[in-house]
């Protein structure tokens, strides 16, 4: 049982927390019960949400650096995955703890009121994508639930003799204002003239979005005079 929940945390790419390692963490899953925080995994695996209304908290396993609403504080020690959820340090528990207190409403919710709020958060994504000027990326951005795990999903078609090819997934939360945003490189499909598609998805119940363009040159539309004939 201990190899499997070991092989599954290397495919997630998560650090692997050792025997005994979390006696005097938290778990997040116990925290988020005892606050009043609605709990989610990002689609990957790789990001812990934490909501409630008027907050939203973004964790990531082996980092310090975390989320709270528009701006990012530090925690005395990063956060480990381990059997299935994050452990956290008892300074970061109490400080998850005073922010639900602090920023929420009200200073506990029951289930009841954590369903109608899982429920609220089912709705639809919009979303729109731009080739950066200057630059071989693109700018996506979009509108999901508040604090809802987003991911999104890069695909190139290069001719109508080869299949659809994945270029990168990329995984973003929504900030308290149901808003997110990404700079995607293009990176392997540079070549002029190839179809992007632009795939938004998230949790269950949370309608996906799409969109497309076709590969131009990075300053597309700019006169360079070192281009111009005679050279």
């Amino acid at each position: 049982m201990r190899t499997t929940i070991a092989l599954a945390v290397i495919a997630l790419g998560l650090p692997v927390l050792s025997a005994g390692a979390h006696e005097q963490r938290e778990a997040a899953a116990a925290v988020a019960a005892q606050s009043g925080y609605a709990y989610d995994w990002s689609t990957q695996g790789s990001v812990l949400v934490l909501r409630r209304p008027g907050i939203v908290v973004v964790l990531r396993p082996g980092s310090r650096l975390y989320q709270v609403n528009d701006h990012s504080e530090v925690t005395d020690a990063a956060p480990n995955y381990a059997q299935g959820d994050l452990y956290v340090t008892p300074r970061l528990a109490a400080h998850l703890e005073a922010l639900a207190r602090r920023l929420s409403p009200t200073a506990a919710r029951s289930a009841q009121t954590l369903s109608t709020a899982d429920d609220a958060a089912h709705g639809s994504i919009t979303m729109e994508a731009r080739q950066l000027q200057g630059a071989e990326a693109i700018d996506v951005e979009g509108s999901a639930p508040a604090g809802a795990p987003v991911t999104i999903t890069l695909l190139a078609t290069v001719s109508s003799d080869l299949p659809t090819a994945l270029v990168s997934r990329h995984d973003v939360v929504t900030d308290v204002n149901g808003r997110f945003g990404a700079i995607i490189p293009i990176a392997s499909a540079y070549e002029r003239g190839i179809v992007l598609q632009v795939v938004a998805t998230s949790s269950s119940g949370v309608a996906s979005a799409s969109a497309q363009l076709v590969t131009e040159a990075p300053n597309y539309g700019v006169t360079v005079p070192l281009e111009q004939l005679p050279h």
